[in-house]
């Protein structure tokens, strides 16, 4: 039996759509053995956003060949079809009839492999029956339609993320327009700007396609904690946008408690590409305050809210204020301000000492960057750093430090000290640079900086955020002549697999294990196997954080090669470091009161 679309057609309920998104119906064809699935189908696509559609219900049977000859439908969906003999036939004849009406089969488990090439030469893609949803059905029909010929593409597969089925930022936008001039009472529409932190990391570690998979897992994990949100969206690589209502205008409660049910749903590691993942997350929040708030502006209080977030390191939520917008304003003064002192170079690098642990000379030094700041004093990297990578001006400031380690290189050498080695820090937004290699090699040339003088120190962040770009230009810099370490080891994401196939010849021990190596065994083996892993892999190894003779004892014992902290030095000026290594030249050893070894 069949149902006329005309008696049993429905319409996805779509309130928020603006007016010039209206367009003809989806002709729907279902085939499936009982009225029991036609039911469930048409309840998930009524509770679909997206355009209208018809649907028509054939049984398993001739009536089912004939209507896919004779009508002309958009989109065929295949049911349950207990006997195999039946959808093969069916399938063939889809394929004997070049029928190019994009096919979904909706399986209770991953067919056997004749069915599935079966449906595979019928052109069919497959939904998995227990992980059907209105969600996994719209993204199924908007892949199957993007796949089929251009004239029977429809609006919804045209304003739909192709990768989760969610609405793009250009249709969330509309919906969210729409949302704002219905709503009768301020604080009636809360906006959820959700962000994956550091989600580059993934991939850079495993490939573009676990970073899709990620996103697919994500996207299911909101829509099921939220049980289906009516309106949600991907509106950037990483970023997610939910809209609540609220008709009384508390709306707040309802944004509190679903953030709630979000990060709750998170905590559990996502199996990516064999790999169990953990991923944190930040949470922007905005509410319209007033009736007459735009769809842009509150997705901009969110973003801000949700950059606020994301400075607390992760699994944190913000509410927008009216003080935020006072705060960015004051970064954007920071901003220009950096500009203008990178011009008037008001900037400066101090050294801090790093010490060979056996001789107790001094055999290099750190450069940290300082800001001479015309009002506020000399300012440290936490002051600016970070905002100087959110807009972009850490890579002509990197270029600046790199030049002025060079000069500072050649000062050496004319004060007597050419086997001095200098480390600079390279961020990782210097990598995003195309010409950051050559631009590095130029300066080299231009300051005759030999091999061995410079050495480029990187976090294990840096390393795996780029990737294949990285690894790259680490290879190159090292065939001009740079040294390259790895700084803050062992909190982050590298391991010695990957360390090994880079030209890393230096480790850098993070503080946080050398500060407790004497009070907190567990510091105490992990510094000890990093000393011995490094070893194994003929790379130095450098302490940061020393304060203590107990822990330089320590890393002596432990056959650290360097040292590097206040026990010996803070960061001083190059003037100050000039004078500490013309008293380590004079004395031949470490000053008396900081010797440690008889």
């Amino acid at each position: 039996m069949a149902f006329p679309p005309e008696e049993y057609g429905g319409t996805a309920d779509n309130e928020y759509l603006d007016c010039e998104f209206v367009e003809p119906a989806l002709r729907i064809l279902l085939i499936a053995e009982h009225d029991v699935e036609f039911r469930l189908i048409e309840r998930l696509l009524n509770s679909m956003e997206g355009p209208s559609h018809h649907l028509h219900w054939c049984q398993a049977d001739v009536t089912a060949l004939a209507a896919m000859r004779g009508a002309d439908y958009e989109l065929i969906l295949w049911g349950k079809i207990s006997d195999s003999r039946i959808s093969q036939a069916l399938l063939a004849e889809l394929k004997r009839q070049q029928i190019t009406v994009p096919v979904i089969a909706i399986v209770d488990h991953v067919p056997a492999n004749a069915d599935r090439d079966a449906i595979r030469q019928g052109n069919a893609d497959i939904v998995l029956r227990p992980a059907l949803s209105p969600d996994t059905l719209q993204k199924a029909i908007a892949f199957a339609c993007a796949r089929s010929a251009p004239s029977i593409l429809h609006l919804e597969t045209l304003h739909a993320d192709p990768l989760t089925g969610l609405s793009n930022r250009q249709q969330f936008r509309a919906q969210l327009a729409r949302m704002l001039a219905d709503a009768r009472v301020p604080e009636s529409v809360g906006l959820l700007l959700v962000d994956v932190d550091q989600f580059k990391k993934v991939n850079a570690s495993y490939g573009q396609g676990a970073g899709d998979a990620l996103i697919q897992l994500i996207a299911a994990r909101i829509r099921d904690a939220l049980l289906s949100p009516r309106c949600m969206a991907r509106v950037g690589g990483n970023e997610f946008a939910i809209v609540l209502r609220n008709a009384q205008g508390d709306v707040e409660n309802d944004c509190r408690r679903s953030i709630d049910d979000i990060l709750q749903a998170m905590l559990k590691p996502f199996a990516v590409a064999q790999h169990a993942i953990r991923m944190s997350f930040s949470i922007g929040v905005a509410l319209n305050k007033e009736r007459t708030i735009t769809a842009d502006a509150l997705l901009a209080n969110a973003d801000t809210a949700m950059r606020i977030a994301k400075a607390d390191n992760g699994n944190h939520f913000q509410f927008y204020t009216r003080d935020m917008t006072d705060a960015q304003q004051k970064l954007l003064k920071l901003e220009a301000e950096i500009r203008r002192s990178i011009r008037n170079e008001e900037f400066e690098l101090y050294y801090q000492p790093r010490i060979d642990i056996k001789t107790q000379q001094i055999v290099g030094a750190e450069g940290l960057l300082r800001w001479n700041h015309p009002t506020r004093g000399l300012l440290s990297p936490a002051q600016f750093i970070a905002v100087a990578e959110d807009c972009g001006l850490i890579v002509p400031l990197g270029y600046w430090v790199i030049h002025q380690a060079c000069k500072d290189l050649n000062r050496l050498s004319e004060l007597g000290q050419p086997e001095v080695q200098l480390a600079v820090n390279v961020s990782f937004k210097q990598f995003q640079d195309r010409n950051f290699v050559q631009t590095v090699a130029n300066i080299l040339g231009n300051q005759g900086i030999t091999e061995g003088r410079l050495e480029f120190e990187l976090t294990e962040t840096t390393m795996m955020s780029e990737g294949q770009a990285v690894d790259q230009s680490l290879r190159r810099l090292s065939e001009l002549g740079i040294d390259i370490s790895l700084d803050d080891f062992g909190t982050g994401y590298s391991s010695f697999a990957h360390i090994q196939r880079l030209p890393i010849s230096v480790l850098k021990i993070d503080r946080s294990f050398v500060g407790s190596v004497t009070s907190n065994e567990d510091d105490a083996v992990i510094v000890r196997a990093i000393i011995n892993l490094a070893h194994s892999l003929n790379m130095e190894v450098i302490a940061e954080g020393a304060e203590t003779a107990e822990q330089i004892a320590f890393l002596y014992q432990n056959n650290c090669d360097q040292v590097q902290g206040y026990y010996f030095s803070k960061p001083v000026n190059f003037r100050g470091l000039t004078t500490l290594l013309n008293v380590d030249t004079a004395q031949g050893d470490a000053p008396a009161s900081r010797r440690i070894l008889n």
